[in-house]
């Protein structure tokens, strides 16, 4: 083909055209020169010619691409079709807008979290070391134990989250993140620093120099964006610090940090810690578990009080990193997978409804000539048109709304970049665009091929094979409309009836009326006492306000965090808990927090560093170590397992004054942990940070009443994160209130679209039956019979999807299982209230299409065509 002739290919036909009429002429001209009569003469100059218009036609086709034509020309015919019908155009467009944008914008933070590689060299070399299952923090000794053993590991590394302090400089202050980390941390993960170095094995040690390496951001806010910050004395709480280093800008670690402090590891501390660890070239994860598992039971024999901790594996850190967010996210991209399948099962029923009314178009088309081929040409052309409108749509939705959905959810997402709608987003759009397109094209196609052209070109031709195939084909696609959306009704239920249970669980305490905030570390205070004067002094001033009923210190929050460390009672080294929950409070925290003392007495003015070491312990504690004893006058070793003291404790045997009620410590979903409380007073190594509970106080100006209280004893200290106790309660919800209400947003619109399938199919069976609905009517059929008929059809056409579905649903929910609190996967009310609200929307989407049935005039009806 001669390209310069396919673009000039209306020029070319013009020339041609005006050769060939002036060679007509020229003929003519000698025909009449010959003295034929100029009829004759045209008639002979045309013989001899020949079909002019064929001769043009065959020197178009020579320079034209035949498919292109004909793709342009079904284009062309599309844009009429769907044009003329601008109701149905919109509603096809916004269902796959609607579908499609859902699952791009979930694929974009699917792809985020789950399939983008972190931002190290080498990323899969990296291991998380852990506690089985969750692969949790591991003591500090086994960390230097891994260090000095391991043959199989290039680095390890060990990080520990501390709370935040106030960095200050010459310029002035801020609150920053302090993370504190090994030698060969930054090393062990892959990343230079920008400037400056790392931590030297000296300035981990107790009473080394005091190094600090900082963000790249701090750096900037700190000293200015050109200064350097290698060798700037800083003041990070009450500690003077020299800055070593400078973390690379961009740099990402899953804990953010603005600060990074040395880790000591010393192999006689029990103290926690995280552990990361990088593979030598050649190894395998399975090899480095092997080594690991020989090293624990050597950690074990060397060190018997850890015999029943489980022992040390490794995952990827990927993996490790995804966690439990991996299956919310796959949860999340089934639910929007499943209401595309539904708006596709949705469109394809729509299709065959026009199928009907274009029946007779194609008939005339396949007796003109047109095969099944060229049908299904068109109908992937108009339905590529409507998939190509929706994907564009669905696409501008998704870029406009991510970063709104990604603000709703409320658990963290692991992810080193943002998310966003990228190339791989895009290829994941285009392929489920060309797989809608082709899945609700292939009903009408098929349905279409067995139609009787004879039958359609009669004029009054009713149902012929191919509408009741087209009948049949309609009713599958609504019941496995019903069927997807039990699933997501059952999910839906059972996540809520969860919420239920979680909003009705006993806390322990009472978290109405009471204002929560804290203070950071100060460490100009001498540990115990000293601290304790500082907070007796806050506890006066803040009593003096206005409406204020009690006011207490502790040093976790309940429901915030957790802060354990091993607990033994005193000669029973077969009465150890290794994570005993410790919180170190002021004497009025029990009566502030309205959790009841069930024996003995709560800590008082008189539980002084001169009195006798009191501990107070919870029921939970009380039920694992004295079941029907007295625990009063017991002791307690605070630091000590199976026997063993870890590290520097050195804590004296406490008496049991007390036992407090149970209470949510940790999660609100997790049974009462056991739980010892301890008094400031008598606490000699607590100097750490503070949260406080107030209980009452005047709403209106409160928050700066108590900076201004906390200021007159000391106006070093800052105040933080003021929030009522309720909103913490609340807060622990957050991700199973998210949870319910989205499969609840996605159920409520599954089941609007299955109940607009229903009434779609009855209304368009209804008038198609309308001969029969007559005849029926003038045969004696009452309309209480034509409603029955109508309702029963459509209440058989929801049992069976509701069966098929519950039997779908049975399977897929088992996923949620760890998602749900009270309540199990197979909960039979849960199945019940489902099918209850599904035959109550299937019986009202077929009650309107009954009732229009009952209005047929049967002398009307029967003579309808």
């Amino acid at each position: 083909m001669n390209w310069s002739g396919y673009f000039r290919r209306n020029q070319w036909d013009a020339e041609r055209a005006r050769e060939m009429d002036a060679y007509l002429e020229q003929e003519i001209d000698d025909n009449l020169a010959r003295g034929m009569a100029p009829a004759e003469a045209r008639r002979a100059a045309a013989r001899k010619l020949g079909n002019s218009t064929r001769i043009r036609e065959e020197i178009y086709s020579m320079n034209s691409l035949g498919f292109l034509e004909v793709l342009w020309q079904d284009l062309r015919y599309a844009v009429r079709v769907l044009a003329k019908s601008p109701a149905f155009t919109a509603v096809a467009v916004l269902s796959l807008a609607l579908g499609i944008g859902a699952n791009t914008a979930v694929f974009s933070i699917v792809h985020a979290v789950m399939l983008r590689p972190l931002p190290y060299p080498q990323a899969d070399r990296l291991l998380r070391a852990g506690r089985n299952p969750k692969y949790d923090d591991v003591s500090r000794a086994e960390i230097g134990l891994w260090r000095r053993r391991s043959t199989l590991l290039a680095s390890v590394a060990g990080h520990e989250g501390r709370k935040d302090r106030n960095f200050i400089t010459a310029d002035g202050s801020e609150s920053v993140h302090v993370l504190a980390v090994t030698t060969e941390f930054f090393r062990t993960l892959g990343v230079a620093l920008a400037q400056g170095r790392e931590f030297t094995g000296q300035e981990t040690q107790s009473g080394g120099p005091r190094g600090i390496v900082i963000s790249d951001g701090l750096r900037r806010r700190a000293f200015g964006a050109g200064s350097p910050a290698v060798g700037r004395t800083v003041t990070l709480g009450e500690t003077r610090a020299t800055v070593v280093g400078v973390a690379p800008r961009g740099f990402w670690f899953p804990q953010a940090a603005d600060v990074y402090v040395p880790l000591e590891i010393d192999v006689s501390m029990g103290a926690n810690a995280g552990m990361i660890a990088r593979l030598k070239p050649g190894v395998t994860l399975p090899q480095a578990d092997a080594e690991m598992a020989v090293l624990s039971s050597a950690f074990h024999r060397e060190n018997p009080g850890f015999k029943d901790y489980p022992g040390v594996s490794a995952v990827p850190l990927h993996d490790w990193l995804v966690g439990d967010v991996r299956l919310k996210l796959l949860l999340l991209f089934g639910a929007v997978g499943i209401l595309l399948l539904i708006a596709c099962a949705n469109l394809a029923s729509l299709l065959l409804a026009r199928l009907e009314t274009r029946q007779k178009e194609i008939a005339v088309r396949l007796a003109l000539g047109s095969n099944s081929g060229r049908l299904l040409r068109q109908f992937l052309v108009e339905n590529t048109l409507l998939t190509l409108a929706g994907s564009l749509a669905g696409l501008w939705g998704a870029y406009a709304s991510l970063q709104w959905m990604v603000s709703l959810i409320p658990f963290s997402l692991p992810t080193s970049a943002p998310v966003q709608v990228d190339l791989p987003v895009l290829g994941f759009t285009t392929a489920i665009a060309v797989g809608t397109g082709l899945l609700f094209s292939l009903a009408p196609f098929l349905t279409s091929a067995r139609l009787n052209v004879y039958e359609s070109l009669k004029a009054g031709a009713r149902t012929t094979g191919a509408g009741t195939l087209r009948q049949r084909v309609r009713s599958v696609l609504v019941v496995s409309e019903v069927a997807l959306s039990v699933t997501l009704l059952m999910s839906a239920a059972l996540l809520m009836q969860s919420l239920y249970r979680m909003r009705q669980e006993r806390l322990g305490f009472e978290p109405r009326g009471v204002v929560t905030f804290s203070t950071p570390p100060a460490q100009h205070y001498r540990p115990g006492s000293g601290y304790w004067h500082f907070e007796n002094a806050v506890i006066e001033k803040l009593q003096a306000l206005p409406g204020v009923r009690g006011v207490a210190a502790v040093s976790v929050l309940p429901l915030t965090a957790q802060n354990n460390f091993p607990v033994q009672e005193q000669g029973r080294p077969d009465h150890t808990i290794a994570g005993m929950e410790i919180r170190v409070v002021s004497p009025a925290y029990f009566e502030t927090m309205g959790i009841p003392i069930r024996l003995g007495r709560s800590f008082n003015s008189h539980d002084t560093e001169t009195a006798p070491p009191a501990i107070v312990v919870n029921e939970t504690v009380v039920r694992q170590w004295w079941p029907g004893k007295d625990p009063l006058g017991q002791h307690v070793l605070v630091g000590w397992l199976n026997g063993q003291k870890l590290g520097d404790a050195d804590d004296p045997p406490r008496q049991v004054i007390g036992v407090a009620g149970d209470t949510k410590s940790v999660t609100l979903q997790a049974p009462p942990r056991p739980t010892v409380y301890l008094v400031t007073a008598q606490v000699p190594w607590y100097a750490d940070g503070t949260d406080w509970v107030v209980r009452g106080g005047s709403p209106a100006g409160f928050a700066s009443q108590v900076r201004a209280a906390i200021a007159q004893v000391d106006p070093r200290q800052t105040v933080q994160h003021f929030r009522g106790m309720e909103d913490i309660v609340a807060a622990t919800m957050t991700d199973s209130r998210f949870d319910a209400w989205l499969f609840g947003s996605f159920a409520a619109l599954a089941l609007l679209l299955a109940a607009i399938g229903v009434y779609g199919l009855l209304s368009f069976a209804v008038a198609r039956r309308t001969n029969e609905i007559g005849t029926r009517m003038a045969l004696g059929a009452t309309r209480g019979d034509v409603l029955n008929l109508v309702l029963r059809q459509g209440l058989v056409l929801v049992g069976i999807g509701l069966g098929a579905g519950a039997l779908g649903a049975l399977a897929v929910t088992r996923w949620l299982e760890t998602l749900l609190f009270g309540v199990r996967p197979n909960d039979p009310a849960s199945f019940a209230a489902v099918a209850a609200v599904l035959l109550s929307t299937g019986m009202l989407a077929s009650y309107l299409p009954a009732r229009r049935a009952t209005k047929v005039d049967p002398m009307v009806a029967l003579r309808y065509e």
